[in-house]
Parts: C-alpha cells; sequence; structure tokens
C-alpha cells in the first residue's frame, strides 16, 4: 500500500494537472519536448524488437505519447500512475493506451510482463528516501522481461559547478514565478522545486540501479547538462 507521503505526492499532482504541461514547458523554455524526443529514440534505438512497454508514473502521458511516435503502431503500451487526475488527463489524450492506477512499488502485474519499462520525470518523486527508491526501481526490474530494457529519464546534478549553480539559481527563480502566477499551487511547486535540485548526479544513479540488480547501467547526459537519459537490463 501507499504511504501517507505517496498519498499526498499524488494529491499535490491532482492539484495541478491542469496546468503540469504548461509549468513543465514553462520551467524548461519548452526543451521538455526535445528531451522526451531524445529519449524516446534512444529507447527505440535500444530495444527495436519491443512489444510491450510500460509507462510507470505516466502523469498526462506525454512521455507515454513520445514512445507511441518513436515505436509506431505495433507497441503495446500501458501507462501507470498514481494521480487518478493525472490519468484521466492521460487518457482523454492518448487513445489506443491502456492507463491504470497503480502505486510505483506495487504494480498490478506478473513478473517478465514487458520488453521496456520506461518512466520520465518522475523517478525524483519516488526519492522519499533511498530505500523507496530501491524498492520501486527493483520493482519495475521484476515486471520488465529477461534482457529487457528499463528506461529513466530524469534531472541530474551537472557535474559542471558554474552550470549546477545556474541550474539552482534558475529553478529557484522560475518555481518562484510559478507561485505568483499560481499561489494556490505554492505547495506544489515547491515539492517540484526541492524533488528537482535534490536528485542524485548522473553516475550515482548509474550505481543506485546496479544496487537495484539491473545490469549494464549507462546513461547520457542531454543538453544544456541538467538532464540525464539511463538505460539499464534485467
Amino acid at each position: 500500500m501507499p504511504s501517507e507521503k505517496e498519498l499526498a505526492i499524488a494529491g499535490f499532482y491532482d492539484g495541478i494537472y491542469l496546468f503540469y504541461g504548461l509549468a513543465n514547458s514553462f520551467l524548461t523554455l519548452g526543451l521538455d519536448f526535445y528531451w522526451r524526443a531524445r529519449a524516446a529514440g534512444i529507447a527505440k534505438r535500444s530495444a527495436p524488437g519491443a512489444l510491450a512497454a510500460l509507462d510507470v508514473c505516466c502523469g498526462t502521458g506525454d512521455f507515454t505519447r513520445a514512445l507511441q511516435r518513436a515505436f509506431g503502431p505495433r507497441l503495446r503500451l500501458t501507462g501507470a500512475d498514481l494521480s487518478a487526475a493525472m490519468l484521466s488527463a492521460a487518457g482523454a489524450k492518448t487513445p489506443g493506451v491502456t492507463f491504470l492506477r497503480a502505486e510505483a512499488k506495487e504494480l498490478p502485474f506478473p513478473d517478465d510482463s514487458f520488453d521496456l519499462v520506461a518512466i520520465s520525470f518522475a523517478t525524483r518523486n519516488l526519492n522519499i528516501d533511498r530505500e523507496k527508491l530501491l524498492a520501486a526501481l527493483r520493482e519495475f526490474r521484476r515486471v520488465l522481461k529477461p534482457g529487457g530494457l528499463f528506461l529513466n529519464l530524469e534531472t541530474t546534478r551537472p557535474k559542471n559547478s558554474a552550470l549546477r549553480f545556474f541550474m539552482r539559481a534558475y529553478v529557484k527563480t522560475v518555481i518562484a514565478l510559478l507561485n505568483l502566477l499560481s499561489p494556490e499551487s505554492r505547495t506544489q511547486y515547491s515539492f517540484l522545486k526541492n524533488t528537482i535540485l535534490n536528485f542524485y548526479g548522473a553516475e550515482e544513479f548509474s550505481a543506485l540501479l546496479s544496487a537495484a540488480g539491473f545490469a549494464g547501467a549507462a546513461h547520457k547526459t542531454l543538453f544544456p547538462g541538467a538532464v540525464a537519459v539511463h538505460t539499464a537490463r534485467k
């Protein structure tokens, strides 16, 4: 069962689901579309024969649609999220995909169900603590078929100290502007700021994937250096 804090996080996103896409684009200057397209392309090149895929913590389905475009109609897609409001928005915009409400650490699928499991800009929300994040990653691995691909698209702490300083200043400034524009969502946007700024660096997350039992963990940093795509195998 999801913890009280995990249910609270889902509730946060229930409160901003109508503006979530616009907030993402505002925060990233529209680069979120580019990052998702790049990550979906990496998934296609890394798992060209995938027939069944799961988009975990799919939110409003933006990455689900990126995977649809990259793979075409032969890929059978399932989206899972704990926020009912986010799933409602995803279903309305993404025909041909099965969406269901599920907690990341307790996915309602048998072992070895998917050729591809992916998550986009949501892993940081699972990072309540290291053990809870590891539990979620192990659950993602459980539902992968042997040899299947796990792909993670997420913000990362840049290695370059100047870029790291700029990223922190930029995120804080943009979140402050969002709070001014939508003061009733201040709690949600402050939560978003903290999850972005406190997530792992790319090499640290690769090590975490190995600790969760994945093999061959690797990553690629995307422009401008504050986002990384990680891949690993079961």
